[in-house]
């Protein structure tokens, strides 16, 4: 009996991982992304129609699903509050 709750807890502490690397992995690539549209601006964030516009939308909204279902980790609530000062911030401060 103690050994299947163990078990459970092990394979959620696993799951959490797993989110937790893939949350960081696109947040990786939305942050490549944002520098790439800082360096280049006659491309903005916004601009669906242009391919690092799209790379960098759906790596933020990809990041922020991982993010949201390892939500009980401190790195995860970094993570959140790390994507969205960066979305308002290209927002903002982009083309």
């Amino acid at each position: 009996m103690v050994n299947n709750i163990e078990q459970k807890e092990h394979i959620r502490s696993m799951a959490t991982f797993v989110y937790l690397t893939l949350a960081f992995l696109f947040s990786f690539v939305f942050t490549s992304i944002s520098i790439l549209i800082l360096l280049f601006p006659m491309v903005g964030i916004l601009d669906v129609t242009y391919f690092p516009s799209k790379v960098g939308i759906s790596s933020f909204v990809i990041s922020m699903f991982f993010s949201v279902l390892a939500f009980r980790n401190i790195f995860t609530k970094i993570l959140i509050v790390f994507n969205l000062s960066l979305m308002i911030f290209i927002i903002v401060y982009g083309p």
